[in-house]
């Protein structure tokens, strides 16, 4: 039996005559390959948070070379933000390492270099 699923994948270029049964079967796996998709993606999430490595304020300071001001304003900004375990902020060494790199968001020197000016 050929089905709709199949036509879009070939890439066929046909006119259908369609039931609304055909149309419920298509909306359905359509759902389904979603449901999969989200749940695999939360579970590499999962897997990522599991294995992540977490630092505490005061080796993150000594790997960025910054006081713990920066650091807090840095958390003000959205910039490096903490995550609070009791009453400690621990960063996730991702973070850290983006924050280093200059991934994604404005590198340390950037940063600083900004605020010199």
């Amino acid at each position: 039996m050929i089905t709709i699923e199949s036509l879009v994948e070939q890439g066929a270029n046909v006119k259908l005559e369609v039931s609304p049964a055909d149309l419920k079967m298509f909306a359905e796996s359509i759902v389904q390959r979603t449901i999969m998709a989200q749940q695999e993606e939360r579970n590499a999430a999962m897997s990522r948070a599991a294995e992540e490595t977490w630092l505490n304020t005061r080796q993150v300071r000594e790997l960025l070379n910054v006081c713990e001001g920066t650091l807090n304003l840095w958390a003000k900004r959205g910039y490096l933000v903490p995550v609070k375990v009791g009453n400690k902020n621990m960063y996730a060494k991702s973070d850290v390492h983006r924050v280093q790199t200059g991934g994604k968001s404005e590198s340390v020197s950037s940063y600083c270099k900004k605020k010199n000016i």
